[in-house]
């Protein structure tokens, strides 16, 4: 008993990384030391991708929180703001090759 909550607890914790395949060989085993009746390990597999596809879900909803925290703390420039301050520098770099060569005539 003590093996299945061991394994239970890593497929707990380690599901989601793992895919629908690794999770069968570790059901299967389980059955196979009489962990789990052979007849409830579809369900089992089933009900642990599912919940792995949930977190997986929720640590993406997280993450994705923490990306607006940070966007709206720290401004962060657009496509926009860096093309046109690429026009900025643009214009600058034409108008000080401009004084360059009238520089260089006197």
């Amino acid at each position: 008993m003590a093996r299945l909550l061991e394994k239970s607890m890593l497929l707990g914790l380690g599901v989601l990384t793992l895919t629908r395949d690794k999770i069968a060989k570790t059901v299967n085993e389980l059955v196979e030391e009489g962990e789990v009746k052979a007849e409830e390990a579809p369900n089992v597999i089933d009900r642990l991708v599912s919940r792995g596809e949930e977190e997986r879900e929720e640590l993406r909803n997280m993450v994705q929180e923490e990306l607006d925290k940070v966007r709206v703390n720290v401004p962060l420039a657009t496509r926009k703001d860096i093309e046109e301050l690429s026009l900025k520098i643009d214009k600058l770099t034409a108008q000080m090759d401009v004084l360059a060569e009238e520089k260089a005539k006197d």
